[in-house]
């Protein structure tokens, strides 16, 4: 997801200035009386408007016959610049209630306390016991709950039945052999079609590449009793994971190794392409209307084999969304209650209709267009929870790094040597 701007620093220190003085209380300690009174601040993304307004109406609704004098305004953001006015109503202390951000957004403000903590809250959000760990994983640090899981995207193999079948592949490959073999028959099939790519899997698409790492046991970084963090993309169980991933990027992709994943609907629509490791979202923009609505019945999905665990599947990035209650926000109660309702089960099935991720494992669709997301979700991950991962990414080293090995212009040892001391220096960069 998105970045915190350059900014949000001195904003986290006034959120989290505030939270620490008088008149503030915790998670369950102040109480509104049912009467009361006032206005609700909500800030959702406009994803919310356009994929679910009855939705928000629904919990609104909710929310009003527990507390019928509260007026809840939304107001929709964009990502783009969604931070940066957060940013400047916390210094001007007028912070929303409720805020939605995404799953690489919320390290900084974590670490800096910038929000509620809602731990002593957790049973009271349905299916916490089974949030999905990818988004969990964006909310807790040192035991406390900064946020809750509202809906995520994940990633699975998107396929053309129509042309794996005309290489005589006739089912979904269910392990790394199988994968491989399919690869090698849309090859052969087409040698004579440069342009044809068996499996599309460029190398700027880090979430394609960085689940093969986690696969064979390696990790992006992780922070030291010293409180520094390193890169761990250089470890033998990280190369690893990277050599695997370039075999099949050697194997399948012909096309332009230093694009993004954003070609790859185009790609299977155009046929062009017989696989990717892509999105939901990009899976039905292959038969949308962007693609070609004919394909409907010709594309499917299944989960990216394991190399290097016989019989598991690829541990899936899970980016997505939170809800989080400002600290410094007036209406504390208010704020997790409306949250509370939002994200219960009647909810997250309406978000799961919609074509993403419910919050909670114990959610799944029975569309079988659908099914190679939701395998291997108890695995699921997301970025490293330090407070400059956002600058790694704004310099997009973890890319550059990807594409410098995807084209061949350096060997993964050497590419991540390099990158690596980059990245670290970001990652411990004072703030």
């Amino acid at each position: 997801m998105r970045r915190p701007t350059p900014g949000a620093l001195l904003a986290v220190l006034a959120l989290a200035g505030t939270a620490a003085c008088g008149g503030l209380t915790g998670a369950g300690e102040a109480q509104e009386p049912a009467d009361a009174a006032g206005t609700l601040t909500v800030w959702l993304q406009t994803d919310a408007r356009t994929l679910w307004p009855k939705s928000v109406e629904a919990a609104t609704a909710e929310f009003h016959r527990a507390y019928p004098k509260v007026q809840v305004s939304v107001a929709y953001q964009a990502w783009t610049d969604h931070l940066s006015k957060f940013d400047a109503a916390a210094q001007a202390r007028r912070v929303p209630d409720v805020i939605e951000l995404g799953t690489s957004e919320t390290a900084q403000y974590n670490a800096a306390g910038a929000f509620l903590d809602l731990a002593p809250r957790t049973a009271e959000f349905d299916n916490s016991a089974d949030w999905q760990k990818g988004l969990a994983d964006a909310c807790h640090l040192d035991g406390k709950l900064y946020c809750v899981p509202y809906y995520g995207g994940t990633r699975a193999v998107v396929y053309r039945k129509d042309l794996l079948a005309d290489a005589g592949v006739t089912r979904p490959p269910a392990t790394w052999a199988e994968l491989r073999s399919a690869v090698a028959a849309l090859a052969e099939r087409h040698r004579d079609d440069q342009g044809f790519s068996p499996f599309y899997l460029p190398g700027q698409h880090p979430y394609g590449a960085l689940p093969f790492v986690l696969d064979a046991g390696g990790a992006i970084a992780s922070r030291g009793p010293d409180g520094r963090w390193r890169s761990e993309l250089s470890s033998p169980a990280a190369i690893t994971g990277l050599k695997n991933w370039k075999s099949l990027v050697d194997a399948g992709m012909r096309g332009d190794r230093t694009a993004n994943d954003l070609g790859a609907a185009p790609a299977l629509a155009a046929g062009t392409a017989a696989m990717s490791f892509s999105t939901n979202g990009q899976l039905v923009k292959v038969f949308g209307p962007e693609g070609d609505p004919a394909l409907k019945d010709r594309i499917g999905s299944f989960p990216m084999p394991s190399p290097a665990r016989t019989g598991q599947v690829v541990p899936p990035y899970l980016g997505g969304s939170v809800l989080a209650v400002p600290a410094m926000s007036r209406h504390r109660q208010w704020a997790t209650e409306w949250t509370r309702r939002f994200t219960a089960t009647a909810r997250e099935k309406e978000f799961l209709a919609g074509g993403f991720l419910a919050n909670t494992t114990t959610l799944t669709s029975d569309d079988p267009q659908r099914a190679g997301y939701f395998q291997g979700l108890e695995h699921s991950w997301s970025v490293p929870a330090a407070e400059n991962w956002a600058a790694v990414e704004k310099a997009n080293l973890v890319k550059q790094m990807l594409v410098a090995i995807a084209t061949g212009r350096a060997t993964p040892e050497d590419a991540t040597r390099a990158y690596g001391k980059k990245i670290e220096a970001l990652l411990n960069t004072p703030t």
